[in-house]
């Protein structure tokens, strides 16, 4: 449950819809608010701030250079670099404002369920932007996706007719798997990066998709083997196969790094994050951070 200590929203969450309005532009409203297509001259000011964004971002930098912080790390953008930002992920923008521009399309994850997309297939390869969400493209590739995202913006912009959704679901499928045809390149160039390919990725994906919906309210591996139909004992020997860490360090990572999070961008006292994140006080939040992290939440807060 959410307690009523906390009054604010800590960290702000950005819909399609509000993009649209942030940036002034209100055309096709039902098309467009669940794919955008954007420079980043738009006036999006607020995203600079720590935020999420339900949608996925998906970017390629034409010329600059900018620091994004994503889940607490920090990713260099430059032109020629192209980076992908999954739904509900703490973003933030820090330093050379102003200096770095790119072509971007935000999608919204309805839309994208829609497309035809051969995701089994595809899922191994997207799931290491997971953990690497920026790579170094070629000027080739970087001129490649940024005419799909043009067309995409084309398309977008023109009257709609009986065709205008499945020309647009093709581009964006297009654009997809032409991400996924880098990805293969880059992986064959880099075998030491290949993921395991087998049919524990899409508990894996599903894993994580609950994960990212429930962390702030469930941290016991036996409520997601439930959601699964699986066994947890299962569950952890299969995402410790993927990943490396068990299911029970995926959840712990979620739930400390949105901690961090609140500690560190947001004004909520150390009890209120505590009930915030729905532990049942301040003392057992503060022992559960310290043997993650070692270090107190107050601590971790005055070295910010």
């Amino acid at each position: 449950m959410k307690s009523d200590h906390c009054t604010e929203n800590p960290i702000t969450s950005f819909t399609l819809d509000d993009l649209l309005k942030m940036s002034g532009n209100t055309a096709v409203p039902g098309r467009m608010s669940e794919c955008i297509v954007a420079t980043t001259d738009t006036p999006l000011h607020e995203v600079r701030f720590p935020c999420r964004i339900d949608a996925y971002i998906i970017g390629v930098g034409t010329e600059g250079e900018a620091t994004q912080t994503f889940n607490l790390k920090e990713y260099r953008l430059r032109k020629d670099s192209l980076f992908i930002f999954p739904p509900k992920n703490t973003l933030y923008q820090s330093g050379d404002k102003g200096s770095f521009k790119a072509h971007l399309i935000i999608i919204n994850p309805t839309l994208l369920r829609r497309v035809n997309i051969d995701t089994k297939r595809l899922t191994p390869l997207l799931l290491q932007f997971s953990a690497h969400p920026c790579l170094k493209l070629t000027p080739s590739e970087s001129c490649m996706l940024r005419g799909f995202i043009s067309m995409i913006d084309s398309e977008l912009r023109l009257p709609e007719t009986e065709f205008t959704n499945g020309i647009i679901g093709g581009m964006i499928s297009a654009l997809i798997y032409k991400i996924g045809a880098i990805l293969r390149n880059y992986l064959s160039e880099h075998p030491q990066e290949r993921p395991v390919m087998n049919r524990t990725e899409e508990y894996f994906r599903r894993f994580t998709a609950l994960l990212g919906e429930h962390y702030m309210h469930e941290r016991s591996v036996g409520f997601y083997a439930r959601q699964l139909c699986i066994t947890p004992k299962y569950l952890t020997t299969m995402i410790r196969q993927v990943s490396g860490k068990s299911a029970s360090e995926w959840i712990d990572t979620y739930v400390i790094m949105e901690a961090k999070t609140l500690l560190k961008y947001s004004h909520m006292s150390v009890q209120e994050i505590a009930y915030y994140l729905n532990f049942p006080n301040q003392s057992f939040f503060g022992s559960y951070f310290k043997r993650n992290t070692g270090m107190s939440p107050s601590q971790y807060k005055a070295a910010q």
